[in-house]
């Protein structure tokens, strides 16, 4: 039942992005990209399917459709939109790339899936949150914070960044997630479930983090800085996409680079690019959030990426999640193995 639900919204969004970018007037439209002769580039003979989060570590794809660089670079892609990570996971299989978050591990974990990039620093973002009068708000020690957390509901959706950043809190008390009821719900439902009062302590991630707290009657306890936390936003591609597809592959990421570069150049204009993109995936983003998520959780751009050691991130955080069960030895090894550094190397190269 959850995966029907996963795949009906995919598609209600997907038709949705589609005809947002198809009505809206395009910023003035670069010429191709040529070929070495001068040509425009060739299309591949089959579109290749990209999963996208509805959400800002998926922003940049905006750019992409604006622009028309997919068009340019001879990439015809069908684009499928998901209200998350899990979402993009449990729909294996349907796509050959995904720009997406924290969830990547799993997919690497467990479905084989490759690292190719990142595009995003998502350290930011991710706030564990109580409401104001409640006990924790004033606990001044982890010992103090762990007894009024113990036994309490506990809002996030699993397998996030939000999910990443409750366990890193809750083990920084010294509590473990089985002393508590986590209740397991969409990014936005989190949001909303928590505004309606249900709950006792809640993770919100980007956009909603950012909304004003006083009228949430709201306090940020922790963050996943300053518990110790790092993430980046990473892009993955299916073994078959990197086995038969190795250059379409590259492609874009070069793309998504490329539209990184561009956003990081100009804020104003990737103001614009976000607050559209929310808009074309159904979603509601005044400038001024679209602005914070900017300023807190920057775009990696080609000279920040080229410093990255491809897997140095994902396996540790993947080993982080292996020492708390969430995945097991050998999706650790898989984590390791499945590290698509040639496909980072070789698109970064092309923007040389």
């Amino acid at each position: 039942m959850k995966r029907t639900i996963a795949l009906l919204l995919t598609l209600a969004m997907a038709i949705s992005l589609m005809t947002g970018c198809g009505a809206k007037e395009k910023e003035p439209e670069a010429s191709p990209a040529p070929a070495a002769d001068g040509a425009p580039a060739a299309k591949s003979s089959e579109p290749l399917t990209v999963a996208v989060q509805s959400f800002y570590c998926s922003s940049m794809v905006e750019y992409i459709q604006a622009n028309e660089l997919d068009k340019a670079a001879g990439l015809d892609i069908d684009w499928l939109v998901f209200n998350g990570g899990a979402p993009i996971n449990e729909a294996m299989g349907e796509w050959d790339i995904a720009v997406t978050g924290g969830a990547f591990v799993y997919a690497l974990a467990n479905y084989g899936c490759k690292l190719v990039a990142h595009q995003v620093d998502g350290t930011d973002g991710n706030y564990v949150v109580a409401r104001k009068g409640d006990p924790l708000t004033e606990a001044k020690t982890p010992e103090e914070m762990a007894e009024c957390v113990r036994g309490k509901t506990l809002l996030t959706c699993i397998g996030t960044t939000g999910h990443y950043t409750l366990n890193l809190w809750l083990e920084s008390i010294g509590v473990s997630p089985d002393e508590c009821e986590i209740m397991n719900l969409e990014i936005a439902n989190v949001y909303s479930s928590w505004v309606a009062g249900e709950g006792d302590y809640a993770v919100l991630t980007e956009p909603y983090c950012y909304y004003d707290m006083d009228e949430m009657n709201t306090e940020i306890i922790a963050t996943l800085g300053s518990i110790g936390g790092e993430l980046f936003e990473s892009t993955v591609c299916t073994a078959d996409a990197y086995e038969n597809r190795y250059d379409d592959v590259v492609k874009f990421v070069t793309l998504l680079y490329q539209a990184c570069d561009a956003l990081a150049a100009d804020e104003d204009l990737a103001v614009e690019t976000v607050v559209n993109w929310y808009t074309n995936c159904g979603k509601t983003l005044t400038p001024d959030e679209a602005r914070t998520s900017i300023q807190g959780k920057p775009f990696l751009t080609s000279e920040v990426a080229s410093g990255i050691t491809l897997g140095e991130f994902a396996t540790s955080y993947a080993s982080w999640f292996e020492s708390r069960d969430l995945i097991d030895s050998t999706g650790l090894e898989n984590v390791k193995a499945n590290i698509a550094a040639d496909v980072f190397d070789d698109a970064l190269a092309a923007l040389k």
